[in-house]
This record gives structure tokens, sequence and C-alpha cells, in this order.
């Protein structure tokens, strides 16, 4: 986990779980809210981790990030195997998968139960479990390298498969009701999406696993935007016909996307992605997008975004990079102004010599654009050819995100308020109507 080792910090304790709405963090006197580790146990769960979080915290960390609405929380990740494939060797042996329906998290702690972990590690753990249910045995398999396959043993392989499968099986039996409720369509059989390869099937699988756990809600209250070619907003078009146009054209490599803070950009990126896939499942000659959020990353490791994902987070190989290297690809770079330490790089430029440098017989014949969000206050201080790849000719295409106009204020209250019916919320387009002007100004940016 290369991408983490500069902004990673260990939990340093085995966490106490009592329940309740969201598990927190005390980092350096601040209460955060944690996201990340219901999926983190899952597999870990799944894979008989018997050491998933070690006793002492040394299994697992976090990276702090900030939301939507500029809030800052933990982001868990796991770098170390723990235990995983604990007894999965002796056939006699092997872990029964009915000892499963509790949790294990450190070689010495106790057992805990399912119902003690907070309600939104719980969700992510159920969402992580659908996503590997719906995981064809061709991609699950395809996880373990070469390399691997060759110290271990393909004997060793199959029977630890078997064990998964059996472990898949009984996880599946215990939760199954709330499986249906979340997504009652998707957890009867394993399917592979439109026969994808397995190379793409890994970039849609995780693409529609981060819909189903952070945009499904959020889209539901989305507005179609208007966007302008200058911050004036003298001229209008829609969000949708831009972005239409920059797929189609020829000279137009690089969409920058600006707007204030909560106007919708990150929103409108995880929306634009899993509508290219959608695009790509009718009609394969569409482009492939790769969504990253830069947030991720620091000055050491940003460069190098494009490829550290596919290596780190989709086990990419040389292979694999050569045929990803045959497809139209969308580059989707959400937040630019959130690089640590607000390091300034050009990002097209490093992603060539990327490419080029550490794929062994890549070249830079890369048929890819680029669709990069940033703050527009942020954008102001920044040079125009930091968006530019030296001797390539191409435009770069500028638009600002504009503020919602009044009847789609009205639009967007109305959708908020029949989706929270049970809160018995007021008639917002009357209050409208008697011109509040507060009410009107933060609807400009919903999303704060």
């Amino acid at each position: 986990m290369s991408r983490w080792l500069d902004r990673f910090k260990p939990y340093g304790y085995l966490p106490q779980f009592k329940g309740g709405e969201q598990h927190q963090l005390i980092i350096e006197g601040q209460c955060l809210n944690e996201k990340g580790l219901g999926h983190i146990l899952a597999v870990g769960h799944w894979l008989n981790d018997v050491d998933v979080l070690n006793t002492e915290g040394k299994n697992i960390g976090y990276q702090i990030q900030t939301d939507a609405n500029n809030q800052l929380y933990a982001l868990s990740c796991k770098i170390d195997p723990g235990c995983s494939f604990y007894g999965f060797d002796d056939i006699k042996n092997a872990p029964e998968p009915v000892t499963i329906s509790n949790l294990r998290l450190g070689t010495t702690a106790e057992m805990i139960s399912f119902d003690q972990l907070p309600k939104q590690t719980q969700r992510e753990y159920h969402l992580t479990l659908i996503q590997i249910l719906n995981t064809d045995d061709k991609t699950l398999n395809s996880f373990f390298s070469p390399e691997a396959r060759k110290a271990i043993g393909e004997e060793t392989i199959k029977q630890w498969m078997r064990c998964l499968n059996d472990r898949l099986a009984v996880m599946k039996t215990i939760h199954q009701t709330t499986l249906n409720s979340l997504h009652p369509q998707k957890v009867t059989n394993k399917t592979n999406t439109q026969q994808l390869p397995d190379y793409l099937q890994r970039l849609y699988s995780h693409a529609q696993f981060q819909y189903e756990t952070e945009v499904r809600e959020k889209a539901a209250f989305y507005i179609d935007m208007d966007v302008s070619p200058s911050c004036s907003n003298d001229v209008r078009e829609p969000l949708q016909l831009s972005l239409t146009s920059f797929l189609k054209s020829e000279s137009e490599r690089v969409l920058l996307l600006l707007g204030a803070s909560g106007s919708g950009k990150s929103l409108t990126t995880q929306l634009f992605e899993m509508k290219l896939w959608k695009a790509y499942l009718k009609d394969q000659n569409q482009p492939i997008p790769i969504r990253i959020e830069l947030k991720q990353f620091s000055n050491k490791t940003v460069g190098q975004c494009v490829l550290n994902n596919l290596l780190d987070n989709y086990h990419y190989s040389h292979e694999y990079l050569c045929k990803l290297q045959k497809h139209d690809i969308i580059c989707i770079l959400d937040g630019y102004d959130e690089i640590a330490d607000q390091t300034k790089v050009n990002l097209i430029e490093t992603f060539f010599k990327s490419m080029k440098d550490k794929v062994k017989g890549s070249n830079e014949k890369w048929n890819v654009k680029f669709l990069i969000s940033c703050r527009d206050n942020y954008y102001q201080g920044l040079e125009s050819t930091l968006f530019h790849a030296k001797q390539k000719s191409h435009t770069v295409k500028i638009r600002y995100l504009c503020p919602i106009l009044p009847k789609h204020q009205i639009e967007y209250l109305m959708q908020y308020r029949s989706k929270n019916a049970h809160k018995n919320l007021p008639d917002y387009s009357t209050i409208l109507k008697d011109d509040n002007k507060s009410l009107s100004e933060l609807l400009c940016n919903p999303l704060l």
C-alpha cells in the first residue's frame, strides 16, 4: 500500500464496540467519525483473518480526509494481512463455517457479536458482502498472482477457494434478510456484468460499490446543474451537454470543472463515472472511466496517482495495463485543491511519464482524457501550464458550476421533503416565495 505510507497512522489500540450509530476515533483530542472499518471486517471475516485488527491495533490505521461538507473524518485502511486463511491448509481441521456468526479481531481478543458493531459499520459490512457475492469465481481466483501461485501451490489455492466459498455461503445465510433489504436483486447468485474481462470487472465493481455506499442516497436529491465558461456565469449551458461535447471533441483533452465548496463537484464526478460505465456496458467503443480522489495523495505520490491506484487498489499486472491501454480512457481526478500540502503538479505530464517509466513495454500511446475538479478560488492562483502536456496538442476546456436557479432550488427542496416525509418538514416552496434570502443563498450550493 505504497500510496498510504506518507499519510497513514496506525490505530495503536484495539477499538471497543458498544453499538450506536457511528464508530468514532479520538485523534489529537478530536472525536472524528470513522468510515471503512466495516469493509475491512467483512473481507477479514471471509478470509478467516483471526488477527484482522491486531490486539494492539497494529494491523490497521487511518487517514484523515474531508467529506463533501468539509468535515474531517478518519478513513480506515488495512496495511497488514494479519492471519488470513487461518486453518485453511488442513482439510480435516478447516474452520467450521458455522462459527463465523461472530467476529474475532485479534489473536488474543475475545469474539464479539456482530450486533455490537455500530450501525454504519454493519452497513459497510453488508454492502461489502454484496460486492463479494456479485464477484464471479474467475475474478476472485485471479487475485492470487502468478508469484503467489508458485509459492503457495495450486492445490493449496484450490483448497483455500473451497473454504472461502463455504464461508461465503454461510455468511450469506446469516445476513440474508439484511442483504435482501439493501439490494434484493443483487444477492441471489454471482453475476459477471456483461461478461466484462477481469481487468475491467475490477474497475466496474469498485465503481458500483462506491455508488451503492456513498452516492445513491445523494443522487436522489441531485439537480441537473448548469455550467459557464467564465466565473461571471453570464452564459449558461447544461452540464450534461458540456460533458457530452467534451467526450466527442477531438481537440479537448482536459476538462477543468471548477466551483465553490459544496457546489457539487465531487458528486458530479461520481455520477459521471457511473454514467460512463452504463454507456460502456451498452457500447464497448465508449471510454472507460477511472475516478480517483486526489485528497488521499501527497506531493510524494500524487504524480503517479493513476498508476498507483491501478497497482494497489486493483492489483493490475503488466498484462492488464497493456490491455487497458487499448481502450479510450477518462481519468476523473477529483479535488485538485485537496492534494496534501497544496501540491501543484502537472497530472497530465506525470500520467504519461509514470506509465512510460514504470510499466515495462509501455509507451505514450494512451488515448486518454482528463476531467479534473477544483475549487474556483484555488484555481485562480494556478499556472495554466499545469493542465497541458508538453509536445501534445490539445485544448483545455474550463467550465464553472453555476449557482442553482430559483426554480431548481424549489425542485431540490421538494425532492428533499418528499424523501423525508416522516420528518413533517414545511412547504419550502412557500418559504422561498416569501423571499427568504438566507435560504435562497444557502441553496445556491446545497451540499453545504
